[in-house]
């Protein structure tokens, strides 16, 4: 995506004009080397900010708190977005992310606890609800559906089928693996 760079500094450019910073800026964060884009932490995000409500699927990660436990439901409402969410507590009890996991499982594919957002290993499936990423496709589902399903059948209580499918098991380049 050649004009991913520009897009995301956009991003950056106004969150920080509303009075976000970007957190890492000494370290790099959200700089733009050649077609190089350093993570950025960018803090704090509002609802009025574009990073809030765009879906960059880039190295920018927006922050943002909130009061209570209804602007989050509030938030949840309003989004269209539906691929992950993380939720971040020391509360051990489950009391306070209970309501949250509960609420989100219902709007996102992935619920993180204390953990960023990102892709998982190939064998858990990439998710996602409403209106981001729907449906869900794990790697070898994606091959599936780029793939003709081929079933070779035959009768194995009849000896003469039984031998033939052996052989050609033995010699077909169709059933071999990859």
């Amino acid at each position: 995506e050649p004009k991913k760079p520009a897009y995301l500094e956009e991003l950056i450019a106004d969150a920080v004009g509303q009075g976000a910073t970007v957190v890492n800026a000494e370290q790099g964060g959200g700089s733009l080397a050649g077609a190089l884009f350093s993570p950025a932490v960018v803090y704090p995000v509002h609802k009025d900010m574009r990073l809030f409500n765009e879906e960059q699927f880039g190295p920018v990660l927006p922050i943002t708190t909130f009061n209570d436990i209804e602007e989050i439901h509030a938030a949840i409402k309003r989004s269209w977005n539906g691929q992950q969410a993380a939720v971040f507590t020391s509360d051990a009890t489950g009391e306070i992310a209970a309501p949250l996991v509960d609420r989100l499982s219902t709007v996102v594919g992935r619920i993180n606890i204390n953990v960023q957002c990102g892709r998982s290993p190939d064998v858990f499936p990439f998710s996602g609800r409403r209106s981001s990423a729907m449906g869900t496709m794990s790697v070898s589902e994606a091959l599936r559906g780029f793939s003709v399903e081929t079933v070779v059948a035959y009768a194995a209580s009849n000896d003469i089928s039984a031998a033939v499918a052996a052989g050609v098991d033995a010699k077909s380049n169709f059933l071999a693996p990859l």
